[in-house]
């Protein structure tokens, strides 16, 4: 059986805040507890900007991310996860409702590469631009445009800290000019690249996702 979860993570609000997370191409299947409710399990959507959420102290979350183009049974896995508190069967419940195309795996792989468009997607993969936008939209619901963008951003959002011209920067990481990078970062973070950059540093915001 293959393996849909990427990553388990734990995380505890240690005053009331708001929490910063950017898109990551992954759902997370989500237990949270605070004190005086009773314990949810939740899918989380696949993110296309990135939200700010307020936690209150106290607030405890688990989670397990499942790679990019997880084909899930979301109501299944919601059903059968309820009254239950995280242990080592939760990610064999998780396989048994997930599914993962090796056909997919391998789009998503090449689109997430130094691939400068999705046309040289296709003709890496051997496929024609249509066949690769009615596949990779079909399996995962968003398109393959969707993903180059998403994985370009990220490795720039990545690597942003080291950037001493942003110029030169955005023209290495396979964007059009400086104004079209920050296009991309408004997009998707919410945040110029200097701003970004610095939250980055301060937050770590990056976690395991679509690379």
């Amino acid at each position: 059986m293959y393996n849909s979860v990427l990553e388990i993570w734990h995380s505890v609000a240690e005053k009331n805040d708001q929490a910063f997370i950017i898109p990551d191409g992954c759902c997370d299947l989500i237990l949270k507890s605070r004190l005086g409710q009773e314990p949810i399990w939740f899918m989380s959507d696949l993110a296309e900007t990135s939200q700010v959420i307020s936690v209150k102290r106290g607030d405890r979350f688990t989670g397990y991310r499942l790679r990019a183009g997880a084909d899930v049974q979301i109501d299944g896995l919601i059903h059968a996860v309820k009254g239950r508190f995280p242990d080592r069967d939760i990610v064999d419940i998780i396989n048994y409702y997930a599914s993962y195309d090796a056909n997919v795996d391998e789009a998503l792989r090449c689109l997430a590469s130094d691939v400068l468009t999705v046309n040289d997607a296709a003709l890496t993969l051997g496929v024609s631009a249509r066949t690769l936008q009615r596949y990779v939209g079909k399996k995962t619901g968003k398109s393959p445009i969707f993903w180059h963008r998403l994985a370009r951003v990220r490795r720039a959002g990545r690597d942003i800290a080291l950037a001493n011209s942003l110029a030169e920067f955005a023209l290495d990481y396979g964007f059009s000019d400086q104004a079209h990078m920050t296009r991309e970062f408004r997009h998707w973070f919410s945040l110029s690249p200097c701003s970004f950059k610095k939250i980055s540093l301060e937050r770590g915001v990056f976690q395991p996702g679509y690379e």
